[in-house]
Formats: structure tokens, C-alpha cells, sequence
């Protein structure tokens, strides 16, 4: 059997799910061709037999793959988000971990992950469009990509909500508050608590 063959069931559903994960929906058969580098009749015959063993949900038309992560994704329409408290857009505070509500999100528009909701204030990223009371949803990670606005801890216990930079001529990562107000943040460790995903924000005064 080609080496491309091989655990191609395993390797199609892994793709299915992990492209759902990313994009809300599930991939094409010219998705699937790309990325697993069989042709699409290989595929729709392999999606076919799953179906049929009932490992997934196919009926041969665009969009209509279900495996059993995205039934389970899908099967509920909200998720319940603690909202844990405050946190700064001016200077770093003291971290409070105390729920103080809840809030109903569509799942839809969050993906995988685990979730938890922070309440704005203070005015350092009002040029990102995060004002005060502002409700931000983030999803919980140690680590994030340069240039995303993250949840930061410092060894103080401190946190803060700033967009996470690095700087090329000092060679180290900084928080970057978006509001010239504000200098920038450099600290000997940054500790990433999670990454914005979602603004709520009541848009009457």
C-alpha cells in the first residue's frame, strides 16, 4: 500500500476535525485532497465507507461531513462562560480569580478550547476597541503568537490586558498598551494566562 494510503481513515478524520476546530465548518474533498494528499474520489470513497461503518455522518453533498467531535461541538448552542472578575487596561493589578456571573455564548462562534470572560477597565486599549466594562472572552493558553492581545501575569502575581509584542532591537517580548498614554511593558518574564478572542460590549451609555 502507498505510504500516502496508509492510515488514511485515521489520518482524514484527525484533518476533518482539526479543520473544523480552526474554521467552524468542515473541509471540502478538494480540502481534503491537499491535505492528505489522496484524490477526491479517494476520498469521497473513504468518507463513504465511514459513513457507512457509522464512524461519521456523509450523504456525498458539500458540507455535510459529521464526525463525532463536531456532533458533539454542535450538539449544544451555548456554552456557560465564568466571568472571573476585572482586569486591567491601565496598570497591572492584582489577579482576582473570583467568579462574579456568568454569560451564555454561542459555541459556534468560539471553537475548541476552554473559555473564561474578563471585565474591562481602565482606558490602554481603547485604540484596540477594549474600553472599560467591556466584557472580553478569552481562551485559555500559555503561550500565543506575537502581536495577539493576551491576559499576562508578571512574578508579581500582576496581570494585565495587553497586546504581546517583541521588540527586534532589544531581542524580548513586551506588553504593548494601545494607547500612546501608556508606555510599553517590559518585565524579565511575561506568564501568557490566555488570548482575546471576543469583545461584549453594551452599546448603550
Amino acid at each position: 500500500m502507498p505510504a500516502k494510503l496508509k492510515n488514511a481513515p485515521e489520518r482524514i478524520i484527525g484533518y476533518i476535525d482539526s479543520f473544523y476546530d480552526e474554521y467552524l465548518r468542515a473541509p471540502s474533498l478538494r480540502e481534503i485532497e491537499n491535505a492528505i494528499g489522496i484524490s477526491r474520489q479517494t476520498s469521497m470513497r473513504y468518507l463513504k465507507r465511514l459513513s457507512e461503518d457509522g464512524v461519521l455522518k456523509y450523504d456525498g453533498s458539500v458540507g455535510t461531513i459529521v464526525t463525532e467531535h463536531i456532533e458533539k461541538l454542535t450538539s449544544k448552542k451555548t456554552e456557560e462562560l465564568n466571568i472571573v472578575g476585572k482586569i486591567a487596561c491601565g496598570n497591572p493589578v492584582t489577579e482576582e480569580e473570583t467568579r462574579i456571573g456568568t454569560i451564555d455564548f454561542p459555541i459556534a462562534l468560539l471553537g475548541s478550547g476552554e473559555y473564561f470572560v474578563l471585565q474591562a477597565y481602565g482606558d490602554s486599549m481603547i485604540d484596540a476597541g477594549i474600553e472599560e466594562n467591556d466584557l472580553v472572552i478569552v481562551r485559555r493558553q500559555s503561550t500565543a503568537d506575537y502581536g495577539k492581545i493576551v491576559v499576562a501575569i508578571d512574578e508579581n502575581n500582576e496581570n494585565t490586558l495587553k497586546r504581546f509584542m517583541y521588540d527586534k532591537k532589544k531581542k524580548r517580548p513586551y506588553l504593548h498598551p494601545e494607547n500612546d498614554k501608556y508606555d510599553d511593558i517590559y518585565q524579565n518574564e511575561i506568564k501568557i494566562q490566555g488570548v482575546a478572542v471576543k469583545v461584549i460590549k453594551n452599546l448603550e451609555g
